[in-house]
């Protein structure tokens, strides 16, 4: 009696595995693979050209498919963003530029508008739209006749010593930012195992340093002086302005960008759906 069950129970898997193949039931999957693409930035410097003096990005992406609609995924990105006003000319009186590298690690949910799969002749293509949270490490540097200095350290705008906690946390003196990332791309299967993406995404970010520029004119400006002994006015390189003026916006954060490419490799995990026949 109980061989003709285990029979009946091992056929029945059988059926169930085969049917569930043939209709491409599509189990939990992990993808992983890098990406290259380029980054801008938009704040005081940039205040309105989206991809003004783009810069390469790169990383890597790691996908968790939960189903043919929810992905979630763990993305690190190394992005450079630059601004001049030279170039811009929002303010080219004012002088100012910087370049901040950026290393962000970021964790996002992405939302299929169609059913997708991996490796799916019948579910291969879907645009997507994303959202999450990311912590970032920037350093902004100013370029002075070919030489890049560190602006980390440097006093060249107006700091308030009693300044809230909060505005501390994420001020020029915080290497460490955290921002919004939210975007839409299309995803599509390029064989059994490989995937590829086409994706834009922005970042609000709840600092205002990125560009190193934010708050006033300081009473005692920041230079830097050459390896000839010249001194250059960080602060205020044309000399157009007086302490207390306003060098920057202090009522809009700065935000960053991307457009880029990724190609990733599919895994299947365990979906725990097989028929456990030990229990019999």
């Amino acid at each position: 009696m109980y061989r003709k069950i285990r029979i009946l129970l091992v056929l029945s898997c059988l059926a169930v595995f085969v049917q569930a193949n043939a209709q491409f039931d599509d189990p939990k999957t992990l993808e992983v693979g890098p990406h290259v693409g380029v980054s801008y930035y938009m704040g005081d410097l940039n205040p309105m050209l989206p991809f003004a003096q783009a810069q390469l990005q790169y990383g890597g992406i790691v996908r968790f498919n939960y189903n043919n609609r929810w992905t979630f995924r763990f993305d690190y990105s190394r992005a450079t963003v630059t601004a001049s006003d030279e170039v811009i000319k929002w303010r080219p009186e004012r002088g100012l530029n910087f370049t901040s590298i950026i290393n962000d690690f970021s964790l996002m949910a992405e939302f299929n508008f169609l059913e997708y799969y991996t490796g799916n002749p019948k579910k291969n293509v879907s645009p997507y739209i994303f959202g999450g949270i990311s912590v970032f490490q920037y350093t902004a540097f100013a370029d002075v006749n070919g030489t890049m200095v560190d602006l980390s350290d440097q006093k060249t705008e107006y700091y308030d010593p009693n300044e809230k906690w909060y505005k501390r946390m994420f001020g020029k003196t915080s290497p460490i930012g955290v921002s919004i990332p939210f975007g839409m791309g299309v995803k599509f299967s390029i064989s059994r195992h490989m995937a590829g993406t086409v994706e834009w995404r922005m970042q609000k970010t709840f600092t205002d340093y990125l560009d190193d520029v934010a708050t006033v004119y300081p009473e005692e400006h920041a230079f830097y002086t050459d390896e000839n002994g010249t001194n250059y006015d960080l602060s205020d390189p044309t000399g157009n302005y007086i302490p207390g003026q306003q060098r920057g916006n202090s009522s809009f954060n700065d935000w960053f960008g991307m457009a880029r490419v990724s190609l990733t490799w599919k895994f299947n995990l365990p979906d725990g759906r097989g028929c456990n026949l030990s229990k019999f």
